[in-house]
């Protein structure tokens, strides 16, 4: 019931991993061949139908749809008119979504997701993972801030884990020690919980926990990928927002956490081989990131030596993006805080640097430029789809 173009959007949102059990068939038709096919077979969980037609005839249309379909059905409309009073007449009467063409495929997964995706995953924190695109550029700063960061704006919980198990320095950034460690969480993660969570986990203040690593550079800092998903799921369970401090180290596992995250913040100095592993992860991770944010780069002590360093502008155009931020070179407010175990904005000078990262959080957070759309609810389309006249149009929709 979908034109190629449609179900080429369709089967590339699909590849979301929030959708990887959603196996979607295909038809050809209309509302009217919709109602057709289902008088004689039950019909899906969600149909997903294209229409041409106007506003009026959708509507007279729709009513036979419902007569036919199961209760459970949802339904998201495509059409061809970008009207609101369409949209919003359309949710009221009970339509899971309508979709205006041609299709945002953001707006496409965003439906999908409501009625598709596993509900534990839905409820799951946003996860963004920080690495750095070289050693020593300040991966693990940028991090420790931001979580600090997103929980002063917010107000809301942040998880902060430290997964550089051999050299982390988080414990040492916060002055502060996890009751237990990141490496004796990921021992036990077949039987982590919501209450182990609670025990084995540091408090900084209100917001802001933490899994700090272990102080041993003995072990090895291999990690068992499965291991690694459960402590993670625990940690986006209980939490809003997940920041992962990744090493700089590339193997299967950091892959998978990157795969596996909302956000990646990859960071980088102003240098010539940072900028060349900047280009090459970014373009790397943004391959697989077709339905995610690209990846934000952080340009990180800008204005070091004004005579070597390459200046932002450049970076970026090499770079084919624009950065996320660019934090200034400020070695005796960072050397302060890192010193008083403190993040920058709660030291006094910090404050000339607190900008770039409220920005970074600002972005990085989800909250930032979004609308909640009217919701239908989980009812289904017999129970909420009435009669009802044609809206009138002229309203344009959402830009």
């Amino acid at each position: 019931m979908l034109a190629p173009q449609t179900q080429d959007a369709i089967a590339q949102v699909l590849t979301d991993r929030r959708l990887v059990k959603a196996r979607p068939k295909f038809f050809n038709g209309s509302i009217i061949e919709a109602t057709r096919q289902y008088e004689g077979s039950p019909s899906p969980d969600l149909l997903i139908i294209e229409t041409h037609e106007n506003p009026r005839a959708i509507f007279e249309q729709l009513e036979g749809l419902a007569a036919v379909c199961r209760m459970e059905t949802q339904l998201i409309l495509v059409g061809t008119s970008n009207d609101v009073s369409l949209y919003r007449s359309l949710t009221k009467a009970g339509i899971r979504d309508y979709v205006p063409l041609p299709i945002d495929p953001a707006h496409l997964l965003d439906s999908l997701v409501a009625v598709c995706a596993d509900p534990e995953e839905v409820k799951q924190a946003r996860l963004i993972s920080c690495i750095g695109a070289s050693g020593g550029a300040g991966s693990t700063t940028i991090a420790n801030n931001l979580a600090w960061g997103l929980g002063k704006l917010y107000d809301g919980e942040v998880a902060l884990i430290d997964l550089d198990l051999v050299f982390g320095t988080t414990a040492l950034d916060f002055n502060l020690e996890s009751p237990e460690n990141s490496a004796q969480a990921l021992a036990q993660a077949d039987r982590i919980d919501d209450q182990v969570l609670q025990r084995i986990i540091g408090k900084y203040n209100e917001n802001l926990a933490i899994l700090t690593a272990p102080d041993d550079c003995n072990r090895n800092g291999d990690i068992d990928p499965g291991a690694l998903e459960n402590v993670l799921k625990a940690l986006r369970r209980n939490a809003t927002w997940v920041v992962a401090d990744l090493p700089h180290y590339w193997c299967p596992w950091v892959r998978a956490v990157l795969d596996a995250s909302n956000e990646i913040v990859l960071t980088a100095v102003p240098s010539l081989s940072s900028l060349r592993n900047a280009k090459n992860l970014a373009d790397t991770l943004n391959a697989r990131r077709k339905n995610d944010t690209p990846v934000r780069v952080v340009l990180n002590r800008t204005g070091q030596n004004a005579k070597t360093d390459i200046s932002a502008k450049d970076f970026a155009a090499t770079l084919g993006s624009a950065l996320a931020v660019s934090v200034p070179y400020e070695p005796a407010i960072f050397a302060e805080a890192a010193n008083t175990g403190h993040m920058i904005g709660e030291t006094p000078r910090g404050q000339r640097v607190l900008e770039p990262m409220n920005s970074l959080a600002a972005l990085v957070s989800g909250r930032q430029g979004t609308e909640k759309r009217a919701a239908a609810g989980k009812v289904g389309l017999l129970q909420r789809l009435l009669p009802r006249a044609a809206p009138k149009t002229g309203a344009r929709a959402r830009a």
